[in-house]
């Protein structure tokens, strides 16, 4: 196993047993869950400077980004089993790969994210390939061999938000399109489908690669520790979909990835996407569930039933909730495959919730 970098470990001293949580925690074993609780650092939270000139550098100058990423990382409160990661592929640039198979993309340096154009006119005779030279991936290069090679990281490195084959598909025709091309032409989508399984693959293995040079273990935007490969699947599409049509046209792309990977966990977005869970229980190669209720929906705490059904299958569960939702959750659910992220608006508020949730490390 590669070292822990030194700097890392000034942030996160106890970082040989909190990896060993996170093992626990893949093995259904922990006795407490999983508890990311950050905030800002007392010494204040500082928000990456705005580069001079193109604000779009500081999604991809490295000389602008890495310093940025450093910056934020000493900033920021790692409590409990959070731990120091950053994205030198900001989580913003959402969907990144659909510009690597040449879909006009712009970043909205305002907004904090970007956007994709399609380019497929039709389904018919489409060929998508990775490209070496497309200047989105070699940017991508460039910022994980430098977050990799940089002498003052004291981060672990995520890669990009890659996202699933659903949303990849829907940039590349266009949501609209797609959803038509769903019922009308259900072979050829599962083709495209098949097409961008496997450049994911692809793209996702490089990715790693040259994050994990330098460094150990697999972190994506999701922020779960995990010594072997794992990858978070995504397919926010299936909330315009019927049942039967993501169990015959997008869950073999699912099977696919999770048979590829060795440890996953599943993206459900939103009461939309809610139809598609029992065929995700049903995949014994899906490892868990990352529950998210959506914009303007019920807290956290009004999903017991539903986290609880989850568990019931034998899948890991991870959710994000208001700290004041913290107690009922740990009561309600079983904490040996539970991943649950916290954000306090000061250390001495993350501090003070620790305690009283009994973190057994603190």
């Amino acid at each position: 196993m590669r070292q822990t970098a030194p700097r890392f470990l000034e942030l996160k001293p106890n970082w040989d047993d909190v990896r060993a949580r996170y093992e626990a925690f893949w093995a259904h074993e922990l006795a407490f869950p999983i508890f990311q609780v950050t905030s800002p650092a007392r010494n204040g939270f500082d928000h990456p400077d705005a580069a001079p000139g193109d604000a779009s550098r500081r999604f991809v100058d490295p000389e602008v980004v890495l310093p940025a990423l450093r910056k934020h990382v000493r900033s920021t409160f790692w409590g409990g089993d959070a731990f120091p990661c950053a994205f030198p592929v900001s989580t913003g640039l959402v969907a990144i790969m659909a510009a690597y198979l040449g879909c006009p993309y712009r970043i909205l340096p305002a907004l904090g994210t970007a956007w994709a154009d399609p380019i497929l006119q039709s389904l018919e005779d489409q060929v998508l390939a990775a490209v070496e030279a497309n200047p989105w991936w070699q940017a991508t290069r460039a910022l994980l061999q430098g977050a990799a090679m940089d002498p003052e990281r004291n981060y672990h490195i995520g890669i990009p938000d890659l996202q699933g084959d659903g949303q990849i598909a829907a940039l590349l025709r266009g949501t609209e399109d797609l959803a038509i091309d769903v019922l009308e032409r259900p072979e050829q989508v599962r083709a495209l489908i098949e097409q961008i399984d496997e450049i994911w693959f692809f793209y996702w293995q490089e990715c790693h690669r040259m994050a994990c040079s330098q460094t150990e273990g697999y972190v994506d935007w999701l922020g779960i520790w995990s010594a072997l490969p794992m990858a978070t699947l995504e397919c926010d599409f299936s909330c315009m979909i019927s049942e039967r049509h993501f169990r015959d046209i997008f869950l073999p792309s699912i099977v696919r990835q999770a048979t590829l990977v060795e440890r996953t966990i599943y993206h459900l977005d939103g009461p939309g996407a809610l139809r598609h869970l029992e065929s995700l229980l049903e995949l014994p190669q899906l490892d868990g569930i990352q529950w998210v209720p959506g914009a303007g929906s019920k807290p956290m705490t009004e999903w017991v039933p539903l986290l609880r059904r989850i568990q019931a299958a034998g899948k890991l569960v991870v959710i994000a909730c208001e700290p004041n939702e913290l107690e009922p959750l740990l009561s309600a659910l079983d904490p040996a495959g539970l991943a649950i992220t916290v954000s306090c608006s000061s250390q001495d508020e993350a501090e003070r919730l620790l305690l009283a949730a009994g973190y057994p490390l603190a």
